[in-house]
């Protein structure tokens, strides 16, 4: 995605537990142990797949879980990824990982994280979102300190910017992290309504270019610091 843009970009990736440099560099990196989800989501009929950093240790970006049945939505998303994804046992090959996930029902899903709670209490955030044209669901699951704000704090720690300067935007209630941290914290107009709530300033909908009246506002912002100094 990232080389697809067609310039240099610091990014924030996977949830927040990776961060890269212009030309793919690694400045922040941080794995967990997906064994306990992986083992619980075998339990309830669920797949497990694994992120990692593949740029920096070879081989695949995803690792979809071979020790249960798959769904529709899990074949999907192996099949749109083939490029990048790996069949394998994950209780068999390197326990350590970015992010671990689980697409399925919304109802099945919130069983899931549920389970994580009572039988891990206060390890994991756990983060449903609804899986675009699919009419099912994701599951993100990460260590509890790890969201998307975490890895811009550590962006701003490289580059020195504050967060009184930072410009945030997101649709889901995995963004509320970094909107509600953020000097200058953006709802997308088709986004999650309590983001909304939360939010300095709702743009458009992203099918409707939404985007540019945030690069509009940051202007606008700009211009009346630069008047003000």
């Amino acid at each position: 995605m990232i080389q697809s843009l067609g310039f240099d970009v610091y990014a924030v990736c996977n949830g927040g537990a990776l961060v890269k440099g212009p030309e793919q560099s690694t400045l922040h990196a941080e794995n967990y142990d997906v064994t306990p989800v992986t083992e619980l989501a075998r339990e309830l009929d669920l797949t497990l797949f694994a992120q990692r950093d593949a740029h920096e240790l070879g081989g695949a970006d995803f690792i979809i879980d071979t020790g249960s049945n798959w769904n529709d939505a899990t074949h999907a998303h192996f099949n749109n990824n083939s490029e990048w994804a790996e069949k394998a046992d994950l209780l068999a090959s390197e326990p350590a990982y970015l992010v671990s996930g689980a697409f399925d029902r919304e109802s099945a899903l919130n069983e899931f994280a549920r389970e994580i709670a009572s039988r891990f209490p206060g390890i994991y955030n756990t983060i449903i979102l609804p899986l675009l044209d699919s009419g099912h669901f994701y599951c993100e699951i990460s260590p509890k300190h790890i969201d998307k704000w975490h890895g811009l704090t550590k962006l701003h720690e490289h580059l020195g910017i504050e967060a009184e300067h930072t410009c945030t935007v997101g649709d889901q209630l995995n963004d509320m992290a970094m909107v509600t941290a953020a000097g200058h914290g953006v709802a997308m107009g088709n986004g999650h309504e309590d983001l909304q709530k939360v939010a300095r300033f709702i743009c458009g909908d992203n099918k409707e270019d939404g985007i540019l009246d945030v690069v509009n506002y940051i202007h606008d912002i700009n211009k009346t610091h630069a008047q003000a100094s």
